[in-house]
């Protein structure tokens, strides 16, 4: 893909993506509606960052195959990060992922481990456990999964597990938005005490 093809894809997307209305997605409450403190003496930026990466975590893992949006998430990130999935065609392996495995996944909660700011406070890492469900599968996708937990714990439909979530968040032109984002495969834990 060439830049200005990149560059036009970035831009439809910036104005495609919008956030979810909230009745869509109501089937759990963000942090503030639940009343859920992410630390004693939370700041407001600390407050925007967790419900950034509570959304986020909900809009990654609640999909259903049978009406799928594999941007969903996409409005959370930087212009960076977007040009880097745009040029590695993540709406697209997304869309075949669930597709080619009919999974439909559902989102149950998260737990925030850590939200550590940088020196000048422009930058923040927040480590935090995301649980989540996927309702149905294909048989082989449940093996895949299992296969990547080195069978500590078996996955099957129905069963809640969770897995680690790095965030690097950064301000964007005043904004808090998603820079990085990794999964820790290897701490995939099960049932509801996760």
């Amino acid at each position: 893909m060439n830049k200005l093809t990149i560059l036009r894809k970035v831009l439809d997307v910036i104005q495609g993506s919008q956030p979810v209305p909230d009745e869509t997605i109501n089937s759990n409450c963000s942090p503030v509606d639940s009343g859920v403190a992410i630390l004693p003496d939370e700041t407001a930026d600390e407050r925007v960052i967790a419900d950034l990466c509570w959304n986020f975590a909900k809009a990654l893992t609640e999909r259903d195959f049978e009406r799928l949006d594999g941007r969903a998430e996409y409005h959370f990130y930087t212009v960076d990060h977007l040009i880097e999935l745009i040029r590695n065609n993540d709406e697209q392996s997304t869309i075949k992922l669930f597709n080619e495995n009919k999974i439909k996944s559902k989102f149950e909660d998260c737990e925030f481990l850590s939200i550590t700011f940088s020196a000048d406070q422009e930058q923040v890492v927040v480590v935090y456990n995301v649980r989540t469900c996927v309702v149905s599968a294909d048989d082989k996708y449940f093996k895949e999964l299992n296969k990547k937990n080195k069978k500590k714990n078996r996955i099957s439909g129905g069963t809640p597990f969770s897995t680690t979530y790095t965030l690097l968040v950064k301000k964007e032109k005043g904004t808090w938005k998603i820079d990085k984002f990794e999964a820790s495969e290897e701490n995939i834990k099960m049932g509801t005490n996760v």
